[in-house]
């Protein structure tokens, strides 16, 4: 029989931990795909019959709780916000402009459809199932921020965008836990890009 002795030992321990380690790593990579969270992936203006017109790409990658709450019939709100700005460098950035956009989504367990309402035009929309309902909302094409008239833009403009989930807009009942519980803190971090 074989006897290790205490430099073994701790060379054979560390070799077991580096394998574990870059299993896990995998098993992540793996599983990235999975991700929760509210992300903007692009995000972009252009100028376009007299207005500065917004394109963006957005993902809505719902918590557990927002799930089953989505799947229970409640109503999610949820607000993308984009900022106009000129960067200053000693003092917070010069905000010249700031639009709001709301959406809400909620299933209909009787029609088994998931509707989409943009609540600043009133306009819906019907969906067969969630994942189409979400990648459609994600998915901001030609919406217009201002009229090219009425604002001055030159280079050192930038545009900021953010979507977030409204804790304020669900049912009184669940706001208190939702204040509280992280599942519910769904925001993606602001994506900026230089207006041209």
């Amino acid at each position: 029989m074989m006897k290790l002795t205490n430099n073994k030992i701790v060379r054979k321990s560390f070799q077991i931990l580096v394998l574990s380690c870059g299993l896990f790593y995998f098993a992540d990579l793996l599983c990235a795909g999975n991700d929760v969270g509210l992300k903007v992936y692009s995000a972009s203006t252009q100028e376009q019959d007299g207005a500065y017109q917004l394109d963006a790409q957005l993902e809505y990658g719902l918590t557990k709780a927002a799930l089953d709450a989505l799947e229970s019939g409640v109503p999610l709100t949820f607000e993308l916000v984009v900022d106009i700005f000129k960067p200053r460098k000693w003092i917070w950035n010069d905000v010249v402009a700031s639009y709001n956009q709301r959406y809400q989504v909620v299933y209909h367990a009787l029609t088994q459809q998931y509707i989409v309402t943009n609540l600043n035009s009133g306009v819906q929309n019907s969906y067969s199932n969630r994942k189409t309902a979400l990648l459609t909302m994600g998915r901001i094409n030609n919406y217009s921020l201002f009229d090219v008239d009425s604002m001055k833009i030159d280079k050192g403009h930038f545009g900021r965008l953010r979507i977030s989930l409204l804790i304020n807009e669900l049912p009184a009942p669940m706001r208190p836990w939702a204040y509280i519980n992280a599942d519910w803190n769904l925001a993606s971090d602001w994506f900026v890009w230089e207006l041209k």
